[in-house]
């Protein structure tokens, strides 16, 4: 597979000259940046007919995380009367642009700024030539023929979307039982209980925007989330039996205190043995929601290790005076629910012991089988090795050396992945390595814990 540098030579489309750093910034800029999310600006609507195919120059400043601050439009030739919707348009597209940061001769991220001229071209020959529509990022389907993307499914419109929710909310009204049903809306959530405390649906809706906001505080600096469409659905049920029977109408299976269903919808049960165990299934299941609609954009998916990893690495970190602290393990023991088992039922907690035993006897899945793992493998009897593996990989990558939190590494992976990247590409970019190379390290991590 072509490497991530040579994957991206090729997405220069729309530059009539490559783009390059501006005088200012070129001497604390020793490479990049590079851009990763670039889609393509055509001429707007209004200028259908007018027979005119601009030429603009532009600059873009970008911050040390690789997002766009400042967009100017220097010059357009030849000028016309649309000049102003040209500009505006420019501007509002290329905000929307994301970048591997630059790197100084330390290789630590620096801000930059590149300047280039672009050539425009019309929505009648974009259309002909069959490389743009007004949803679609045509450089995918440059890195998908270069090898350095897969080939993704078809997104769901945001009707297609939302049908399906109404359908996953109709089906979990049929095991909510009426006579204490009630419903709190808040600015992310619409949240409905038949807990027989009236004040238990206040304190869940309360959670859940907390839990968000942590999501959020800890990602945007990173990856810019998506525009919220629609309000995430969450029911939180009396009985488990009702959870189990959504399911089953739903036709999916699991088996802990909760789970979600893309594209918004989580549901809970209170027939749990404590409220830890209901805590942590509501931050698990709470980041694949967050994920879903704000990481990662329609039709792509993070890789198994990098999802289930995040969750569990969220559900484990210890809340101290109602605050969460990412990666503070919670106890010597962490707790392990699995949604999809296929031999394995109920809840496991799943001991760093453990951990170490099966890097002993070599049954510990490696980095890279963690890396390439799909739902087969990563669900099947080996499922404890794969969760417990992937949310220490998760926490050795995020805090197994000083400088990776220091840097933000994981972020930078987190930026390539969610554009589809293959995980070899985005740890070479973010990390300079390879899930071989890593391999020793994370055995000694994992020892020390």
């Amino acid at each position: 597979m072509p490497t991530l540098t040579a994957a991206l030579a090729v997405i220069g489309i729309i530059a009539a000259a490559a783009a390059l750093p501006a005088q200012e910034d070129a001497r604390n800029v020793a490479t990049g940046p590079v851009a990763i999310r670039n889609y393509e600006p055509l001429t707007p609507s209004a200028m259908a007919g007018s027979d005119i195919h601009p030429e603009v120059e532009v600059r873009v400043r970008i911050d040390a995380v690789g997002a766009v601050t400042e967009v100017e439009v220097l010059a357009i030739e030849p000028p016309s009367g649309f000049d102003d919707l040209l500009r505006f348009h420019i501007e509002r597209t290329l905000a929307t642009w994301r970048y591997a940061p630059a790197r100084d001769a330390e290789d630590r991220p620096t801000p930059s700024t590149l300047s280039w001229r672009m050539k425009f071209r019309s929505r009648a020959t974009a259309q002909e030539n069959e490389l743009v529509s007004e949803n679609h990022d045509p450089q995918l389907d440059v890195l998908v023929d270069a090898g350095g993307l897969t080939d993704l499914a078809e997104p769901l419109t945001p009707s297609e979307r939302a049908q399906s929710l109404n359908r996953a909310v109709e089906a979990a009204e049929k095991f909510v039982e009426r006579e204490h049903r009630r419903r709190r809306q808040t600015d992310r959530f619409i949240v409905i209980s038949d807990a027989t405390e009236e004040a238990t649906i206040d304190v869940l809706a309360r959670n859940m925007e907390s839990i968000y906001d942590i999501f959020h505080s800890l990602f945007d600096p990173h990856i810019e989330p998506l525009l919220e469409h629609f309000r995430t659905v969450v029911y939180l049920f009396r009985r488990q039996s009702s959870v189990v029977s959504l399911q089953r109408e739903l036709g999916s299976t699991g088996f802990g205190a909760g789970f979600y269903r893309s594209p918004g919808l989580m549901a809970f049960h209170q027939q749990v043995q404590t409220s830890e165990q209901l805590l942590h299934s509501m931050f698990h299941e709470a980041f694949h929601a967050f994920a879903d609609s704000h990481l990662t954009p329609p039709g792509k998916k993070l890789p198994l290790w990098v999802e289930e990893g995040l969750a569990e690495y969220f559900a484990n970190s210890r809340i101290e005076r109602g605050h969460l602290i990412p990666g503070e393990i919670s106890g010597s023991k962490y707790i392990l629910f699995h949604r999809r088992s296929r031999e394995f039922r109920g809840t496991a907690r799943w001991s760093l012991k453990e951990a170490r035993t099966a890097l002993r006897s070599g049954d510990a899945p490696t980095v890279a089988e963690l890396w390439e793992a799909g739902p087969d493998s990563f669900y099947g009897v080996r499922y404890q090795s794969y969760y417990g593996f992937s949310w220490l990989l998760t926490h050795f990558l995020r805090h197994g050396r000083e400088e990776w939190e220091d840097q933000q590494a994981f972020g930078t992976m987190l930026l390539y992945l969610v554009e589809g990247y293959s995980g070899r590409d985005a740890i070479a970019v973010a990390y300079g390595t390879t899930p071989e190379e890593l391999q020793a390290e994370f055995e000694r991590y994992v020892r020390r814990l």
